[in-house]
């Protein structure tokens, strides 16, 4: 077939040697010695043809997929200076060495990509993953083929676009934009090259190779990736917090020079000079309604932009007029000065703090963020294991960096393994801190009532805390869930069900270990012992993988839901709370961090990268669902988290050996 069908347009050409729908010439050459010849087939079903770009970490050809016969893109993995191929070749040949490793760190972070792309699967507006997978030594993405103009492209064409059409294209950016921020991810590379205009009125955004979760460690240490114009001040440092205000910052770029036909200035020179041109001193015919939301995009400052793309997408639609970056300052220090000015009568600072908070703060609930007075606060973080530990404080301080700049906080991080006892010592002594994890001890004896932090936070957005409030009485609030399953070695046990139902693991006994058990991870894995199941929950995962897959020789496992009448068993994890005898401005603050501890960035930094817990944060929730409910966990897909049966305690084991006992008794 592949004689008969021409490598560049696919269409049938028969015999002829030059393509009568498109001119190519059979035989033709790849366009350099290291790409994958025309004709060259995949996985047994794509036929690869000419390449349609390349660059340092990649090659993407147009190619045809003979099963569903369309036309799709495949993107290769192939980093130039870490491999090399001749010419003709299929395998790609790794440098030894240090280049070797970098190429498997690079490998990794190619296949995350294509599992960014692939939560987008079903969306209009972002190109689509139909597969991916690795052959030849390196790994590849399948995509759609789209046959549309690059923003880039037009740009040359037409030098720039007229004000309503570069509004409408930059409307349907911020659409997509916001669908890949509400599952948590960060673009980091929006700019007219990975634009396709579909339509007149329609886009699609690409090329998530720089992409990363809101709050992730791995966010702080991989190389930056920086495209002039577009790139933010924050994105050429990894030490500061990244988040979706960079993506907007991108956009703004975008809208600059689809307006003004030329790039904005680079941020790091803007940070040492800033003479960024207003898109008016070009001699263009722009209203000041609209300039005014480009600059405010472009601020130097995260905190000074738009902080959501529904954010920047209202101000393009709406009448009103948004503050430029100066003018937010100017009212920021004015508010300062009027507050610190001692002779001003208290009703007069109440009137100008309420009058300058309406745009200043949306004053949501009953904690105002703004009448936090300057303090210093103190919270212990609880985490898995204590390496993590660092990362998380970063994350968190960097947060209320942002958040609520006032405030001095001192956070330290301690270990599952000593939290519980360090915690129950200071309430002893009466030295616990401000905020902290309530692991061991009563909460209610020490922390404070949380109703005024319930009243504040839109429930909605999480999960659990509604039927939390509804109960009353809150002392702490919890940060995670975490759901009771059962570890199988696939090995012992041949003919193990989808899952297993607590009434029934009593007659399980002599095959049954249990998580919190010495030992019992030896046990599950010597295949002289009969213990064949580990009941526990998903924290345990890494010690169940380090007896199994990572031994050597390895052996399977399988993970499956422990359900009680028919519904997964969980129990709501790491609860926080605020000490009681702190000062009142303190109390309030804390109430604040623990809100932060609900948010995006430090939800994703705390649950995202591992099995410590599924975060209750709608948001970070649904990008969890989608990309970490893989291989062992993908049995989570099939329930909704209001379907998990939520149990009294915090130890999956202590429940489940309590729940037996009971009914052995």
């Amino acid at each position: 077939m592949s004689n008969q069908l021409c490598f560049q347009c696919f269409q049938m050409k028969g015999d002829y040697a030059v393509c009568p729908h498109c001119g190519y010439e059979e035989g033709t050459e790849a366009a350099q010695a290291y790409q994958l010849a025309p004709g060259t087939v995949l996985r047994g079903r794509y036929i690869i043809g000419t390449s349609i770009g390349f660059g340092g970490f990649g090659i993407t050809y147009k190619a045809f997929d003979t099963v569903l016969s369309v036309v799709v893109a495949i993107k290769e993995f192939y980093p130039a200076g870490l491999v090399n191929r001749g010419e003709g070749e299929i395998k790609v040949g790794v440098f030894s060495g240090e280049k070797e490793q970098d190429f498997k760190r690079q490998l990794a972070r190619f296949l995350e990509e294509a599992r960014n792309m692939a939560v987008f699967s079903k969306e209009k507006d972002i190109i689509n993953v139909f597969d991916y997978f690795e052959e030849n030594q390196t790994a590849y993405i399948i995509m759609e083929y789209v046959n549309a103009p690059l923003l880039k492209a037009k740009l040359k064409e037409k030098g720039r676009f007229e004000e309503n059409e570069a509004i409408v294209y930059m409307k349907a950016i911020l659409a997509a934009l916001a669908k890949v921020h509400y599952h948590g991810i960060i673009h980091k590379d929006i700019s007219p090259d990975n634009i396709f205009l579909t339509g007149a009125d329609s886009v699609k955004i690409f090329d998530f190779g720089a992409a990363k979760f809101q709050g992730t460690e791995t966010e702080r240490n991989d190389a930056v990736v920086v495209k002039a114009g577009y790139t933010p001040p924050e994105q050429y440092r990894t030490k500061n917090e990244q988040g979706a205000f960079m993506d907007l910052y991108a956009a703004g770029a975008v809208f600059y020079e689809m307006v003004t036909g030329e790039k904005p200035m680079e941020a790091p020179d803007r940070s040492i000079c800033d003479e960024l041109k207003k898109p008016s001193a070009y001699g263009i015919a722009i209203e000041e309604r609209i300039e005014r939301v480009i600059l405010k995009a472009l601020a130097l400052k995260p905190q000074l932009r738009f902080q959501t793309a529904e954010q920047f997408q209202k101000a393009l639609e709406s009448s009103a007029q948004v503050e430029l970056p100066e003018e937010t300052l100017k009212r920021q220090r004015l508010m300062k000065r009027l507050l610190a000015f001692g002779s001003l009568g208290a009703t007069a600072v109440v009137a100008v703090v309420l009058l300058l908070s309406q745009t200043v703060f949306s004053g949501r609930g009953k904690i105002d963020v703004e009448q936090i007075a300057e303090d210093t606060v103190s919270i212990w973080l609880r985490t898995e294991e204590a390496e993590n530990g660092a990362a998380l404080v970063q994350t968190f301080l960097e947060s209320v960096e942002k958040e609520c700049p006032q405030l001095t906080v001192t956070a330290e991080a301690f270990a599952e393994d000593v939290y519980a006892q360090k915690v129950a010592e200071a309430a002893a002594a009466g030295t616990l801190p401000d905020v902290f994890c309530t692991d061991g001890i009563e909460a209610e004896a020490y922390c404070e009532e949380l109703s005024k932090l319930l009243h504040t936070m839109r429930l909605s957005s999480y999960l659990y805390l509604e039927e939390l409030a509804d109960a009353g009485g809150v002392f702490a609030l919890p940060a995670a869930l975490q759901t009771g399953v059962v570890y199988r070695n696939e090995e012992k046990e041949t003919d193990g069900t989808d899952a297993v139902e607590l009434s029934l693991l009593k007659a399980d006994a002599p095959d049954l270990g249990y998580a919190s058990d010495e030992g019992v991870f030896a046990a599950f894995s010597d295949m002289e012992s009969p213990v064949s199941k580990i009941a526990g929950d998903l924290s345990c995962m890494d010690a169940v993988r380090a007896v199994t897959t990572e031994a050597a020789p390895p052996t399977d496992f399988s993970v499956v839901p422990l359900l009680s009448d028919d519904a997964p068993i969980g129990v709501l994890k790491h609860f926080y709370g605020v000490n009681q005898n702190s000062s009142d401005n303190r109390k309030e603050a804390g109430m604040f961090l623990i809100s932060l501890l609900l948010g995006d960035g430090m939800q994703s930094a705390a649950y995202m990268d591992n099995e410590a817990g599924i975060p209750l944060n709608r948001a970070v929730y649904e990008a969890y669902r989608e990309t970490k409910m893989t291989t062992y966990l993908g049995f989570l897909k099939a329930y909704d988290p209001k379907d998990i049966k939520i149990l009294e305690g915090d130890d999956v084991c202590q429940i489940i050996r309590n729940e037996i006992a009971g009914e052995e008794e």
